[in-house]
């Protein structure tokens, strides 16, 4: 038979069982645990939500990027044709700067040589001019000491052309 007594109720698993449950429910609706699964929930399936846009949004990125890949070749194509064009009117012009440069330094180095040979060519005329009045002073010379009647003969044309002079 069954004993429904005070004592065998409280020790009997099934009511303490109840029990918990009871407390466990009790304590669930305290602390509102059915509005907080319900926002984990919703948090859960907004992260979902901006994950499949986040998906679509890279998806289309991707193919923009595939699109500009295609056309990638044929853009560095084009910047090497016009970095090879760019390459030649520099180098073009840079010659043309060149021989503007090698031709003025031509230019210059024959004009300093023929100032150089002009001074050259004075220097040397001086220096013979300088020797030959030398030489002949000296001939001179020799000639006055070898024949004093000269030498008297000149100092008198000397004397005469001064008495000529009008001073």
């Amino acid at each position: 038979m069954l004993d429904f007594s005070w004592n065998n109720i409280l020790q009997s698993n099934a009511f303490n069982f109840a029990i918990m449950i009871a407390f466990f429910a009790f304590i669930a609706h305290k602390i509102k645990v059915s509005q907080a699964v319900e926002k984990h929930r919703a948090s859960i399936q907004k992260t979902i939500e901006d994950s499949d846009i986040l998906k679509s949004s890279s998806e289309k990125e991707l193919e923009k990027v595939e699109k500009s890949l295609e056309k990638l070749s044929e853009e560095l194509d084009e910047i090497l044709k016009n970095a090879q064009k760019t390459a030649n009117a520099f180098e073009e012009k840079s010659k043309a700067e060149i021989n503007k440069l090698v031709k003025a330094i031509k230019e210059n180095a024959e004009k300093q040589l023929y100032s150089e040979e002009k001074h050259t060519n004075s220097m040397l005329l001086k220096s013979a001019g300088n020797a030959s009045v030398e030489v002949a002073g000296r001939q001179v010379s020799k000639a006055l000491e070898n024949n004093k009647e000269l030498h008297r003969k000149f100092i008198q044309d000397f004397i005469n052309e001064i008495d000529r002079l009008e001073v």
